[in-house]
């Protein structure tokens, strides 16, 4: 049976258009607006993981505010983003000899990873690749159509459920829809935009669906193991914002890392 509309559905639209605004602004505009606005993200994403995996934010917190803060910068300053990268492992160890909280040490320090290789993701693909304002804006509404077709399918079909320790409310009919919707997506990106290979494109963007799904499930899980519901209510209806780009950062990066590693042949589907 079909479950009821949330109460907050309201709330939750009005907070997901004021978000989009700037979003797609900075996408379009590009550097060094697109660099601020990820920084922005990436800092309050840096100070909820701090406070989930702590429990407040202290030394170790701030340390991962002003890296993950600093990275979007780098490039603007004529610096590489690979170098931002080859310290990171070095700021891993630092977070982990000064975590305060002993059962989210491994977790706090991984976070570096979880949240700077995104970062570096999001600036390559709109900054270093041609058309690369295309990439986000198709990689963004990808995982936005994932997260929209699983709430809705989820909610409407319902059924078994995909991981019910982790996340009880997923279900595998929502990743299905949030397949289809991505797969969908893809193809009409790829009509808007005359890339080569639609159906290629849209069987990709299932795929990142997927991806986008287990970066969903992983976020949930830190969530349960520190016995928390949100990652903060900074945004209104939502949560925090590590709940509303958990799928977008493993998508991201996953994408930039195939790019990469096909050495942009992958990119001829575009």
């Amino acid at each position: 049976m079909a479950k009821s509309l949330p109460k907050n559905l309201l709330q939750r639209v009005i907070s997901a258009i004021a978000l989009a605004l700037p979003a797609l602004a900075s996408i379009q505009l590009g550097e060094p607006f697109f660099n601020i606005f990820i920084a922005i993200l990436g800092v309050l994403m840096a100070w909820e993981w701090s406070r989930l995996c702590q429990g407040k934010l202290q030394s170790g917190g701030i340390l991962l505010l002003l890296f993950v803060g600093l990275i979007p910068f780098l490039p603007i300053s004529g610096l590489a983003l690979q170098e931002a990268i080859l310290i990171a492992p070095v700021i891993c160890a630092l977070l982990f000899a000064l975590a305060q909280r002993e059962n989210g040490r491994v977790l706090f320090s991984v976070g570096v990873l979880y949240l700077a290789l995104p970062v570096c993701a999001f600036i390559f693909l709109r900054n270093n690749l041609e058309n690369g304002v295309e990439f986000v804006y198709w990689l963004v509404l990808v995982v936005v159509a994932t997260d929209t077709g699983g709430y809705g399918f989820g909610l409407t079909i319902g059924g078994p459920k995909m991981a019910p320790r982790i996340s009880p409310k997923k279900t595998w009919a929502g990743l299905l829809g949030g397949m289809l919707c991505a797969c969908i997506m893809g193809i009409v990106m790829s009509h808007i935009f005359d890339w080569n290979q639609p159906f290629l494109v849209g069987a990709f963007s299932a795929l990142l669906a997927i991806i986008a799904q287990i970066g969903d499930l992983f976020e949930s899980h830190v969530k349960r193991t520190f016995n928390v519901k949100d990652s903060s209510n900074i945004i209104p209806g939502h949560g925090g914002v590590l709940d509303r780009m958990d799928g977008m950062l493993t998508a991201g990066a996953a994408f930039a890392a195939i790019v990469l590693m096909s050495n942009g042949h992958i990119l001829s589907w575009f």
